[in-house]
């Protein structure tokens, strides 16, 4: 049985036999074929080989004097000397315990003497041999003939390198990469014979992120190169595995695979369901596989591995893991990137981006408290946007930040707005996980207070639960500043996720918001009717300020406010306000501001 450090050896030493050998016919280079001539010339033998040890056999990539195009691994001379850096002599195979039963000296070519240097790439790692054969025995080679051979050897394998560096390789497993690919899948014979290209994504961007994280590159690069040689096991013969990006295996099936592709599909599925041993470490791959076809009906789409791969996440989601393409689902998200590449202009422009209110009411006095600030975005081609579909894209990018920016010193700007027309309200608004894992958020706001001489009092930072799996102690740090600052700091969705009140009680929160989702079926008995009465019960022990969101019906209310939640907030009190409109309703609507206000200046 194979240690774990020579199993990985061995995964290393295939990439490189099939980053340098793998499309390379035996024969078919002229500098190799010279090697082999010259040193059967120099040493006087029949026979010199460049023998390249793959999985199962040794192949002769360039030979003079056999007429063996490969030989099994087992029988193979060179394989004894993959980790080793010297050459390999036997004067006498008859007497060498280690080659004397061997079919290769017993039977044709009936080899008597061998000897054979490493063809190294890097230390420990050979991909085969140079090497002469005699069927004779002969005297031990001298030091001047060892260091001949040893540098013939250096020059096979700067040759083999010298072809790869026409970059159709992958460096990390050997195999064909994008740019291989593309050429061979546009390189057909029939271009119009029907056929399909299949993506393979072992894991998701977060999961290869996770990974990388908690074991390291290293093991990443050793994973893959399993899932490589796992996916070469389960090809049918003909059929060429490429890696085309770092996440990513392809594969091109014609006509031949096409009858049978899913049950190559499931194969691969079932395959990748269990635990894919990295070392000593089991890892659960998570695969989608993308599926294109074409052939007759037109020509092969240049951005056919794009199109593969706007499928993969929604492959992970169904039973059998592999999809074909879907055009509504690549529409999906090509609008997503159409969206991603809009927002920063967005920023920028005057009139796209803009704010809404949404009171917030105290449900004993049944007085505005305070709003919360909504952002919302009228694209100038696609319309109005919803911040559910672009913020959760921004939250993928470093845009969440300068939209945190935007949002910050526009409320900012607004309650110095209010403030001069005799208004003063306070304000909440959301930032995102990005936005608490350092200083970054503390030095805008702050800055933005200043500008616009706004009391800290005044303003709220509602976050989502996840926040605090990101890393807690950083987030903790960063709202413990703003509380001394004196903003108030507030839980949003609150009850739809993480939950944790160890955590919960660490962090310096003063409200707490239950998602709206808790409210949506509330029926007296149910599930959600106990959940709500006992967040509400903790988070007031916690002495937190308790907001319902989501409030749409008179029994919403009645409840809640029985139950002892503080505030409420959705369209039973107020949809959405442009500002002037939150003015307007806080003067004249059944809900007024449990702030005085002053005669309010008419251009408002």
């Amino acid at each position: 049985m194979h240690s774990s450090s020579s199993t990985l050896d061995e995964r290393a030493r295939l990439a490189e036999v099939d980053r340098l050998t793998a499309d390379l016919s035996n024969g078919s280079d002229p500098v190799l074929n010279s090697v082999v001539a010259m040193i059967s010339a120099h040493f006087g033998v029949a026979t010199a080989l460049v023998s390249i040890v793959d999985r199962d056999f040794q192949i002769f990539k360039a030979k003079i004097g056999l007429e063996l195009q490969r030989t099994s691994r087992e029988a193979s001379f060179c394989a004894h000397s993959l980790g080793d850096a010297d050459v390999l002599e036997v004067c006498d195979t008859h007497t060498d315990a280690r080659f004397a039963d061997n079919p290769l000296v017993c039977g044709a070519p009936f080899v008597r003497y061998y000897a054979g240097a490493p063809l190294v790439v890097q230390p420990g790692l050979a991909l085969g041999s140079l090497c002469v054969i005699d069927q004779t025995k002969r005297a031990p080679m001298s030091a001047q003939d060892k260091a001949f051979l040893q540098n013939a050897a250096g020059v096979v394998v700067a040759r083999l390198q010298s072809i790869h560096s026409q970059h159709f390789f992958d460096q990390m497993t050997g195999l064909p990469n994008r740019q291989r690919f593309e050429l061979d899948i546009h390189s057909v014979s029939d271009p119009q014979s029907q056929r399909a290209a299949i993506l393979i994504e072992p894991l998701s961007a977060v999961g290869m992120d996770r990974l990388v994280k908690s074991l390291g590159l290293d093991f990443f690069v050793d994973f893959m190169r399993a899932v490589k040689e796992l996916l070469l096991g389960l090809l049918p013969p003909g059929v060429k595995l490429y890696r085309t990006n770092t996440l990513c295996f392809a594969i091109i099936a014609d006509c031949r695979v096409l009858d049978s592709l899913p049950r190559l599909l499931d194969s691969i599925t079932e395959a990748l369901g269990r635990p894919v041993n990295s070392g000593n470490v089991p890892v659960l791959a998570d695969v989608g596989i993308g599926v294109l076809n074409f052939g007759a009906e037109g020509q092969v789409p240049v951005d056919s591995l794009r199109l593969m791969a706007s499928i993969t996440d929604a492959a992970r989601k169904c039973t059998h893991r592999w999809l074909h393409y879907d055009p509504a689902i690549d529409a999906s998200l090509r609008r997503s990137v159409t969206l991603l590449n809009a927002i920063e202009p967005a920023l920028l422009a005057p009139d796209q981006l803009r704010l809404a209110y949404q009171p917030r009411v105290d449900l004993s006095s049944d007085r505005c408290a305070s709003a919360e600030a909504l952002l919302r975005w009228t694209h100038p081609t696609l319309g109005e946007v919803s911040p559910a579909e672009f913020i959760g894209l921004a939250e993928t990018t470093a845009s969440i930040r300068n939209i945190t920016r935007w949002v910050v010193r526009n409320v900012c700007q607004q309650l110095a707005q209010w403030r001069n027309q005799g208004l003063t309200i306070k304000i909440s608004l959301n930032v995102s996980a990005l936005d608490l894992t350092d200083g970054r958020l503390f030095d805008e706001l702050t800055q933005a207070l200043d500008t616009y001489g706004i009391d800290p009092q005044y303003l709220e930072l509602e976050f989502t639960e996840n926040v605090l799996v990101t890393d807690f102690a950083a987030v903790r740090e960063q709202l413990l500043r703003l509380r001394r600052l004196g903003v108030a700091v507030g839980i949003d969705d609150f009850g739809s996720g993480y939950s944790n009140w160890t955590y919960l009680r660490q962090i310096p929160a003063t409200s707490v918001k239950l998602d709206r989702s808790l409210l949506a079926d509330l029926q007296p008995g149910s599930s959600d009717w106990h959940i709500v009465r006992g967040l509400i019960s903790l988070a007031r022990d916690l002495n937190l300020t308790v907001v319902a969101e989501g409030i749409e019906t008179e029994l919403h209310y009645h409840l809640l406010r029985g139950w002892g939640c503080h505030e409420g907030q959705g369209y039973y009190f107020a949809k959405p306000l442009a500002p002037e409109q939150l003015v307007d309703w806080l003067a004249n609507g059944r809900w007024p501001s449990s702030i005085p206000m002053t005669v309010l200046n008419s251009d408002l």
